[in-house]
């Protein structure tokens, strides 16, 4: 994801702020599971679910980004 791209349009958009905002949010939860040597089932659940949900939330963001011509 082009962060500075995405932190430009969301000055702008409240909605790609508040999906980006989200995004970050799930970053950093990821980043302390793989920080574990050893996940449990649930938390190797979890960062898949996290994933999962980056994923889409940068297609929403990038879809807001392509709407407003950028």
């Amino acid at each position: 994801m082009d962060k500075e791209l995405v932190k430009q349009y969301a000055e702008k958009d409240p909605q790609i702020k508040e999906l980006f905002e989200k995004h970050q949010a799930l970053e950093r939860e990821l980043e302390e599971l793989v920080k574990k040597p050893y996940l449990s089932s649930q938390e190797e659940w979890r960062k898949k679910q996290i994933q999962k949900e980056k994923l889409a939330l940068k297609d929403q963001i990038y879809a807001l980004i392509k709407q407003q011509g950028g």
